[in-house]
């Protein structure tokens, strides 16, 4: 479990996944899990991935890595993600290691679960 109210961790992840539908060939993939005292949530496409002159500017407001793409995004989603995520103490950041389309990795807070006897 994260330590953020359910509807951050929905809103910071949703922008993430309607990009990968967006842009997958076939496939997205969603995998949440413990990662030391935190969570890790990746939101992974095969689609044909960031273009590397574009990383420096994937969490500014209002850009897009291809204007034209066909689609009516306002280049929001992202930075939004990242913002709900750091407001929750976690963050959003683009796995640049990985090759095959794009991943994108969610990480929070863990929360503390009490032990009661």
């Amino acid at each position: 479990m994260a330590a953020a109210p359910g509807a951050v961790v929905e809103r910071a992840v949703s922008p993430l996944v309607d990009n990968a539908l967006r842009y997958a060939r076939s496939r997205v993939t969603v995998v949440a899990r413990r990662d030391g005292a935190g969570v890790r949530i990746e939101v992974t496409d095969d689609g044909p991935g960031v273009p590397p002159s574009f990383t420096s500017a994937l969490f500014t407001p209002g850009q897009r890595a291809e204007p034209g793409g066909g689609h009516t995004g306002a280049g929001l989603g992202l930075s939004l993600a990242r913002r709900l995520a750091r407001s929750a103490d976690g963050d959003v950041h683009h796995d640049a290691s990985h090759r095959e389309g794009t991943r994108f990795v969610v990480t929070l807070p863990g929360a503390r679960l009490s032990t009661t006897q």
